[in-house]
């Protein structure tokens, strides 16, 4: 898939370059679950992927903050609440359908 018409335009300032590479891609769909794509061929060390994905939830925090017009560390507590329950609960079950690989 390249481009998808509910893909997130990428904006003209972004300091992507050759060397860029895209590491994970979410999407959702209404009422029917999520689709999670990550490369994990990227990053060996599976901690880097966790400092990732802080750095992530960070930049998630200030968006909501920024569209939503909460306080940016009222947002990200939100986010990390989420992240605990799920990791915690483990509420929703995951399939595999493209096993990783390197190529």
């Amino acid at each position: 898939m390249t481009d998808h018409p509910n893909a997130i335009k990428l904006d003209p300032g972004a300091a992507l370059t050759d060397e860029s590479v895209e590491v994970a891609r979410i999407w959702i769909t209404n009422n029917a679950g999520s689709n999670v794509l990550i490369d994990a061929g990227i990053l060996e060390d599976p901690a880097v992927f966790g400092y990732l994905l802080a750095d992530t939830i960070r930049h998630a925090a200030r968006a909501y903050a920024g569209t939503w017009g909460i306080a940016e560390d009222a947002a990200l507590q939100a986010i990390v609440d989420g992240v605990s329950a799920e990791l915690r609960d483990q509420v929703t079950t995951i399939t595999t359908i493209q096993e990783g690989t390197l190529n």
